[in-house]
């Protein structure tokens, strides 16, 4: 396992020099960002919700909130080339080919999912946001295309993060998206002075318009500075044969997870649509920790598990799952009482209301998320997606099923239960159960 030396003072006699995991380094520098980011996140709701009001601010909530289908335009490259990295890595093979072939493939998917978006946007457009009659077809059209580009330049430039974390360098992958936030921040001050007919697009170039642009220039610098160069073959193929397993589990995971913004926006109201967000940006401050570790680790993983140290992969598991959940309950239980005073902060005077009943089930759902990510990333480390293939598609037709059917019954309560229902039925299990075989499986081969 790669690790970093926490200080360059020479050797002392009798004294061991201190070495600090790289996943640990990793995730510290994601906790710090995200902690920045998340507060970024909430700061800006105050911020939105007088610039646009409550209505176009479930707007931007709504737009915002779809970027997860946007980022399918990577078409699982990243995760691929990460993969294939720390792979080589592991075995002392040369990277040069790996990065030059993911920068290529960024700058074609971009084109292509751009061209893509202009066509699609028309037809999309209306429909998705049909919950705002006074909102001209014009300016939907305009507005999900501003939206759509920006997180697709996200997604694609997001593999730059990628080739980081591979090269244990995942700090700049934590750094560089919280320097997108605070930039967002302060272009969302300016933007909501703009010209109201036109705000709700302003406010989504200034933040959204960061994440996209700081990656994007990363790799077109890395392109100016003689990054075509390699010092290995180029590797399409091998690199696009495995991103089409990846990208499949990116589907069905958008589908499973993405679907509650097109449930609300066809079935619920603008406010509903307003506290959901809110409440999943609270949320989302709590799960931060815990995404940022399993992120950091996946690397390890992956170079762990090439090297075939079992018992080590399974220790890790054991102890970031137990305190993972122990966390986001213990939290859970604390917004029981912050929660009411956390929207009077943010949302005062929008008549925003969290009931105990939204609480407690939105805490389940994260714990759940714990649980099953921690063993998808596994799995993914592992270059193991059949699993997740066979599992996913049946947990997506549920999750969409029983969120269309609960939510106009029981409101956003049934929209996050439906969630916990889709993923308690198959993966939560399934999952687990394929890592632990693949386990025995390699710990019988190994000699």
């Amino acid at each position: 396992m790669s690790t970093i030396v926490t200080r360059n003072a020479p050797d002392l006699p009798g004294v061991a020099r201190q070495r600090l995991p790289s996943h640990l380094l990793v995730a510290a520098s994601s906790w710090a960002s995200r902690l920045v980011s998340a507060a970024v996140q909430l700061v800006s709701v105050r911020l939105l919700l007088q610039a646009l009001g409550l209505v176009d601010y479930s707007a931007f909530a709504l737009l915002t909130g779809l970027q997860g289908w946007f980022l399918l335009a990577d078409l699982g490259v990243g995760i691929s080339v990460q993969n294939h990295i720390s792979e080589a890595r592991a075995r002392g093979e040369p990277t040069g080919g790996l990065l030059v072939t993911a920068r290529l493939l960024a700058v074609l998917l971009l084109l292509a999912t751009l061209a893509l978006l202009y066509f699609a946007s028309p037809m999309l457009a209306p429909l998705l946001l049909k919950a705002y009659p006074d909102m001209s077809e014009a300016r939907k059209v305009q507005t999900f295309f501003i939206a759509g580009a920006l997180s697709i330049g996200f997604g694609v430039g997001g593999i730059v993060y990628k080739v980081w974390y591979a090269e244990q360098r995942g700090y700049l992958s934590n750094v560089v998206p919280a320097v997108a936030a605070v930039i967002g921040l302060a272009g969302v001050a300016v933007a909501g002075r703009i010209d109201p007919d036109w705000r709700l697009a302003w406010c989504l170039l200034a933040f959204v318009g960061p994440t996209a642009a700081l990656p994007l220039g990363i790799l077109g610098v890395q392109l100016l500075r003689g990054g075509l160069r390699a010092d290995a073959p180029l590797r399409f193929g091998e690199v696009c044969r495995r991103a089409g397993g990846f990208w499949a589990f990116a589907i069905l995971g958008a589908v499973t997870l993405q679907v509650d913004y097109i449930v609300l926006s066809q079935r619920l109201t603008a406010r509903d649509i307003a506290t959901y967000s809110l409440m999943t940006k609270v949320f989302g401050l709590v799960f931060f920790v815990y995404s940022a570790l399993i992120l950091a680790l996946w690397p390890t993983f992956t170079e762990l598990i090439v090297q075939r140290r079992w018992p080590e992969v399974v220790a890790y598991l054991r102890r970031y799952v137990g305190l993972g959940v122990g966390f986001v309950a213990g939290c859970t239980l604390a917004l029981l009482w912050a929660m009411p005073l956390a929207i009077g902060l943010l949302a005062g005077g929008q008549g925003i209301v969290a009931s105990t009943a939204l609480i407690l089930v939105m805490g389940t759902y994260w714990v759940v998320r714990v649980w099953t990510d921690t063993f998808s990333m596994l799995l993914q480390s592992m270059n193991r997606v059949r699993p997740v293939l066979l599992l996913v598609p049946l947990q997506a037709l549920l999750s969409g099923a029983l969120q269309w059917v609960l939510a106009p019954r029981l409101g956003l309560v049934g929209t996050v239960l439906g969630l916990i229902c889709s993923f308690a039925l198959t993966v939560s299990w399934g999952l687990p159960l394929a890592a632990f075989r693949e386990f025995r499986s390699a710990t019988a081969r190994t000699p």
